[in-house]
């Protein structure tokens, strides 16, 4: 008997076992239930919205235990927060609402919903201007002085949808209203705002009137929507463009199983369903076309194409804290350091200083070097003025004694003052020559902007003598239109040409007159201007090209080799370049400077 006992108890003991095992599997999928969490945007009021969303997330619920979805009606800035830390499965938004938290944080669009009142669910929802009927406006420009009220700067199917229209006509959204507020919801006190005469007008989303009529909340016709610009198959006065309807969006958190649950679900809700009507929708489809939205964003600037300091902010601030820590360790160091810098900055101020004396030695020995180079042009040309001066000087010579002959014989003050007069202007001829020469040989250095075509005009006067000299007469090209002008020292840069005219000349020495052939032209290149200088000469070697600009090299036989050195130093001071090249006969020289075209 003990023993039939103990086998009836272990028996017993086995089968309650049993018993509890089955229990716990019968009820593992309530244990496994999994929740998903909905999220809504909430400006104002989320009793409002959880009164519109939860009987949809009730149905999803209904008649399975695998899936439990959450609603979460949360303003914008902690919905924000709640998806960077990836605690949003799903979320309904407006359509502007989607495309911007696509763009941040990679939403894929599911479905879109259909409004109640039209079956298009991609034109379905815009901007209404109410005004009081009788008052109505005929354009846009008329608002600017009214009294406009609206519910909130970020309310898409009001405020946004109407900035859009107008950016599109050029005016700033931001200053355009000369009076205008916002004063929250619910929106339907906008209208009674029109009602009582506190306000013009009232920027309201598309059916909201018509709707309030509907329902007995405002006397039907005693508000209008101006400028209506509905489609045909629109029941409501609209006064923007319009856009898709609500949008379900999935989110990184979510997986593609719960997805195909929800999607499923939804397309078989019926238009009649109490989730539905509460909804406001009258069911869902696939997801619309999005371009729409994206006009709107663009034109009024919003992000995606104007940034979002306060997102990239957030981003940026695990960033900045280990920065801040990465700058706090710099700080010590540089403590550590900071004695040493300051005696090494003392010594540098020390060599910085005599570096600037030198600096400025330097360039006073290079404008002195310069300006001896001049006097140096200036002597090799003195023959030819010499020339030029003794034509003038030997007429005055010869009027004077004619004037005095004239005295003796008492000649009339007319007759002298005939000869006074060639005096006169052959001493006026004397001076212009010296004063040519005093000028290329004395005029201060300055940086100045610099008319190239006059510059080479100018040039070609004072070395008129050395052409007649040479008996060569250059050929001259330059441009039509005036205001060839360049950035520099005009006295350096017409030395460059009277150093390249000379060689010019100099290399056709040789020559019989008939071949002296000198030309000079001016054209615009890039963004300056090029000099061309041309002689048929003889041209120069390979190897005497290649070491051109060389200091000390020079084919003259009493030449010292610096005037192209020269030449090609200035050249580089004004940023611009020298080249030469053999022309079959004679060189070109071609110099490259930038400058501007007026």
């Amino acid at each position: 008997m003990p023993l039939i006992k103990l086998c009836c108890y272990r028996a017993l003991r086995g089968f309650r076992s049993v018993l509890g095992l089955l229990a716990l599997i019968l009820s593992c999928p309530l244990l496994a239930s999994t929740e998903v969490s909905v999220a809504v945007a909430s400006f104002d009021r989320p009793e409002a919205v959880q009164q519109r969303w939860q009987p949809t997330l009730d149905y999803l619920n209904q008649g399975q235990s695998q899936y439990h979805f959450v609603l979460r009606a949360m303003p914008p800035a902690e919905l924000e927060a709640a998806m960077e830390r990836g605690q949003i499965h799903f979320m309904i938004q407006n359509s502007v609402k989607t495309v911007q938290f696509k763009e941040k944080f990679g939403a894929s669009q599911l479905l879109t919903a259909a409004p109640l009142w039209t079956d298009s669910a991609d034109k379905a929802i815009g901007s209404a201007v109410v005004m009081r009927a009788g008052e109505a406006i005929s354009s846009i420009e008329q608002l600017a002085s009214l009294r406009v009220v609206s519910t909130s700067p970020h309310a898409f199917g009001g405020y946004l949808a109407y900035l859009r229209e107008l950016a599109d006509r050029g005016f700033s959204p931001t200053s355009f209203f000369d009076d205008l507020q916002f004063v929250g919801f619910p929106q339907r006190q906008l209208l009674q705002r029109l009602l009582d005469g506190t306000a013009d007008v009232a920027i309201l989303p598309s059916c909201l009137m018509e709707s309030a009529e509907v329902e007995g909340r405002i006397p039907v016709g005693a508000l209008t929507v101006a400028l209506d610009r509905r489609p045909a198959d629109f029941p409501c006065g609209v006064s923007s463009a319009l856009y898709p309807y609500f949008t379900l969006s999935m989110l990184s958190p979510a997986d593609s199983e719960t997805a195909t649950y929800l999607v499923r679900r939804l397309l078989e809700l019926a238009p009649d369903d109490p989730a539905a009507q509460r909804g406001r929708y009258q069911g869902w489809t696939v997801p619309m076309d999005d371009r729409e939205v994206y006009a709107l964003l663009k034109s009024i600037g919003l992000w995606p194409f104007e940034t979002d300091w306060h997102y990239l902010a957030g981003r940026a601030m695990p960033f900045a804290i280990g920065l801040a820590l990465l700058l706090l360790a710099g700080y010590f160091h540089h403590l550590r350091v900071k004695a040493l810098v300051a005696r090494r900055t003392t010594e540098l101020r020390e060599e910085m200083a005599e570096h600037e004396q030198t600096q400025r030695r330097l360039t006073e020995q290079e404008r002195a070097f310069y300006k001896a180079q001049r006097v140096l042009l200036t002597g090799e040309m003195a023959a030819g003025i010499a020339h030029e001066l003794n034509q003038p000087l030997a007429s005055i010579r010869y009027l004077a004694q004619g004037c005095g002959y004239r005295l003796e014989k008492g000649a009339d003050s007319a007759e002298l003052k005939e000869g006074l007069g060639r005096i006169g202007r052959q001493t006026e001829k004397a001076q212009g020559i010296i004063q040519r020469l005093k000028s290329f040989c004395a005029r201060p250095m300055t940086n100045e902007s610099v008319a190239l075509d006059s510059l080479i005009e100018e040039t070609l006067e004072l070395m008129a003598t050395d052409f007649r000299r040479f008996d060569c007469q250059p050929e001259v090209t330059l441009p039509r239109q005036g205001g060839m002008t360049v950035p520099g020292d005009g006295v350096l840069i017409q030395q460059v040409l009277v150093n390249l005219i000379r060689n010019g000349l100099d290399a056709m020495e040789a020559l019989i007159p008939s071949q002296r052939q000198l030309s000079i032209a001016l054209a615009p290149e890039a963004d300056g201007w090029l000099v061309t200088i041309r002689d048929h000469g003889c041209g120069l070697s390979d190897e005497a090209l290649d070491r051109l600009f060389f200091p000390f090299e020079s084919s003259k036989p009493d030449g010292l080799g610096l005037g192209m050195m020269i030449c090609k130093r200035i050249i580089d001071e004004h940023q611009g370049w020298i080249q030469a090249r053999n022309a079959e006969p004679g060189l070109e020289i071609r110099v490259w400077l930038p400058g501007e075209r007026h």
